[in-house]
C-alpha cells in the first residue's frame, strides 16, 4: 500500500511537473509539441495525460485564462 501510494505521489509530481513547463514554454514550441504528438492515444496512456495538457495550456492562453479547472475544485472523483 505504501509502496502505490508513493508511486501516485511521484506521479502526481511528475505531472505537475510537465504542466509547469509547459506554462514556461511559448505558443510556437506548444504548436511544435502538438505537431509532433500522435493524433490518437491510449486512454489513460502517457500520451494522453501530455495531449490533455497540452491542449488545456493552448487554450487558457487563447481564452485569457478563461477555462475551467480540472478536477474541478470542491468535488470529488466517483
Amino acid at each position: 500500500m505504501q509502496t502505490a501510494a508513493g508511486l501516485l505521489a511521484a506521479l502526481g509530481d511528475t505531472i505537475d511537473a510537465i504542466k509547469a513547463h509547459l506554462a514556461t514554454m511559448d505558443e510556437d514550441k506548444l504548436e511544435a509539441l502538438l505537431a509532433v504528438m500522435p493524433s490518437k492515444s491510449i486512454a489513460g496512456s502517457a500520451e494522453m495525460v501530455m495531449l490533455i495538457h497540452l491542449y488545456r495550456e493552448i487554450q487558457t492562453r487563447q481564452r485569457g485564462s478563461n477555462v475551467l479547472p480540472f478536477p474541478l475544485p470542491g468535488r470529488r472523483a466517483r
